[in-house]
């Protein structure tokens, strides 16, 4: 035992063990949740079928708001979670606040106007809602997988912080890609059920994902 102890320490030989270890890039991470997405609204659209005002050329305004704003809230948030796979010191991205601040619109807007009782088209039907739901969580799932699996080749600090932005992310994308199916333009109808949907992925992913990324 003590003449183990008394042997030189051999930097050499530590250094002929190590291997090369390929760098995360975040293109690369970014791929497959953006291909996730492309691939649920192709899933959605050979369903269920693409909205009428698309399948005309001429989207709706309703439509190009809602996307644009479940894009954002997706892509950033993905961005700032992907990005906790190589913590660094100084390194702060809050971008996605001012994304879910945006997305926080849609539900202020549905609850005014429910207040104030004024009309702002058809709100669908708990049928309608519960199919916006099902599709969402479905895109969540498809487009949380991959992010999941590239935080546990990471090392993220946060977990609590990290299953937020899961769960915000895959809301947004799983709900951007039902909006190009959904025929509803109503702001009550968004507000309500597109907030519930990203919610729930939230609160799912707070309590799920962190299990699944400690280390």
């Amino acid at each position: 035992m003590n003449e183990k102890m008394k042997q030189p320490f051999d930097i050499l030989q530590l250094v002929d063990e190590l291997e090369p270890v390929r760098p995360m890039s975040m293109r690369r991470a970014l791929i497959l949740p953006v291909g996730m997405t492309v691939a649920a609204i192709a899933i959605i659209a050979a369903y269920a079928g693409l909205r009428a005002d698309l399948m005309a050329g001429a989207p709706h305004p309703m439509f190009l708001l809602r996307a644009g704003t479940l894009l954002l809230l997706g892509l950033v948030c993905a961005a700032t979670l992907l990005a906790m796979a190589n913590p660094g010191v100084g390194r702060h991205s809050n971008g996605w606040k001012t994304a879910l601040a945006a997305a926080l619109l849609f539900p202020l807007a549905a609850t005014i106007l429910a207040v104030a009782e004024q009309p702002s088209g058809s709100s669908g039907t708990m049928q309608s809602g519960i199919q916006c739901l099902t599709f969402s969580f479905v895109g969540g799932f498809a487009t949380a997988t991959p992010m999941v699996l590239w935080l546990r080749r990471g090392a993220p600090v946060a977990p609590e912080k990290a299953g937020w932005l899961t769960g915000l992310a895959a809301g947004g994308l799983g709900a951007f890609a039902y909006n190009f199916h959904c025929p509803f333009n109503s702001i009550v109808y968004t507000g309500f059920w597109y907030s519930l949907a990203v919610g729930i992925c939230a609160l799912l992913g707070r309590l799920i994902v962190p299990r699944l990324i400690r280390w």
